[in-house]
């Protein structure tokens, strides 16, 4: 079954045209999501609240957390299974090579005429569901599934997001990082196995904004979401010690 070339031709021609921003030619959409994203203040103090948030106190929000880790893992995944498989080389070449957002958005509508951004709609509503209501059907299921899952989910949103700005060796080392980091936990405490990864991916999504907002180095990026990760992590670790002795 062919899809009509012209279906999704008006989103390829927004992510693919080119507009002037600071001395260099930008994909529209990564111009537009620079402009109105990384520079309104409304929405960076959004950002740095909810980030603070999750780093520091996203133990808290525990059955939020299963409800977002559930559907965000196993959609994540199939995902990324999904892409791989239709175009392999694809992939590794935007790896390889650097790649901004309009190129992502682009590997996931895949060429002209095709079912791929169907396939890749649906793979990721598939995955995201059925774990969800795999972990919501049984208890038992909610450890050890989330404990495969989001490892690998909080891996490729480590890879996919730094690569967009540092080198694929860094962010291989990042990614992999975060990816030992969350699979050991996961093996020890469930709890903190919530609370290292809020605090990952909040301090990094923290750090990120921060850091593109005020046009920072990339030292800064590193030595913030380091200290901001450690931080939370201990903070939230602290806070899992007083619940357990409390009820004890």
């Amino acid at each position: 079954i062919a899809v009509p070339a012209q279906t999704f031709a008006p989103l390829r021609q927004f992510w693919r045209a080119e507009r002037p921003i600071l001395g260099k030619r930008q994909p529209c959409a990564v111009s537009f999501l620079s402009k109105t994203t990384m520079n309104s203040a409304p929405i960076m103090i959004a950002g740095l609240i909810l980030g603070l948030y999750f780093t520091f106190f996203g133990y808290t929000a525990r059955k939020l957390l299963i409800l977002i880790s559930s559907l965000f893992s196993g959609g994540l995944v199939t995902l990324a299974i999904s892409v791989a498989i239709q175009d392999f080389s694809g992939v590794l070449s935007l790896l390889t090579q650097g790649y901004v957002g309009g190129d992502l958005f682009a590997l996931l509508l895949g060429p002209a005429g095709s079912m791929a951004l169907l396939i890749n709609v649906v793979s990721f509503g598939a995955g995201s569901l059925l774990l969800f209501f795999l972990a919501r059907s049984s208890g038992a299921l909610t450890r050890p599934l989330l404990g495969v899952f989001a490892p690998l989910s909080a891996a490729l949103l480590v890879l996919g997001t730094l690569r967009l700005f540092l080198p694929l060796s860094a962010s291989l080392v990042f990614a992999a990082g975060a990816w030992v980091l969350i699979l050991i936990v996961s093996l020890f405490s469930f709890d903190l196995f919530l609370a290292v990864e809020s605090a990952i991916i909040a301090a990094m999504v923290l750090s990120l904004l921060v850091t593109r907002f005020w046009y920072l180095g990339s030292w800064v990026f590193y030595t913030l979401w380091a200290l901001l990760a450690l931080l939370g992590i201990f903070n939230q670790r602290s806070m899992i010690r007083s619940k357990e002795a409390g009820d004890e």
